[in-house]
């Protein structure tokens, strides 16, 4: 599955203050994506992405991604196993006369087997013998 945003960063957006987007998934594995930064933006454009606390684009803390007029693959392996089933990508724009956008996709592998409960496991041992059910 693919999940793609645009988004738009408007100008005097800085490092201090940046625009949060959240781009809701599901439950299942980050595989990879890509970003796209449109000609335009010259290392004004910052990005980076984060789950909960953690940030994952680029993966080294503190860092962020600006480039312009290029497309940037990523490969991940990240599991999705708990909701929030959400990435937050994080812009700021350091230009005082433009606004800038670029557009960012991930790749997903849904889930498809499902967790099991302890009710479901109590319930498969309920017939065996010595097993008493509190």
């Amino acid at each position: 599955m693919d999940f793609l945003l645009y988004i738009s960063t408007p100008l005097k957006t800085f490092e201090v203050d940046p625009q949060s987007t959240p781009l809701y998934l599901t439950r299942g594995r980050l595989t990879g994506g890509f970003l796209y930064f449109p000609s335009g933006p010259a290392g004004m454009l910052h990005f980076a992405a984060r789950i909960g606390l953690h940030q994952i684009l680029p993966y080294n803390p503190g860092e962020n991604i600006r480039l312009d007029d290029c497309v940037v693959p990523f490969s991940l392996g990240i599991p999705l196993d708990e909701p929030p089933y959400r990435v937050d990508c994080i812009t700021w724009n350091d230009s005082i006369a433009h606004p800038h956008a670029l557009t960012v996709c991930f790749f997903l592998e849904p889930s498809t087997k499902k967790r099991f409960t302890l009710d479901t496991i109590k319930k498969a041992f309920a017939g065996t013998n010595g097993y008493s059910k509190p």
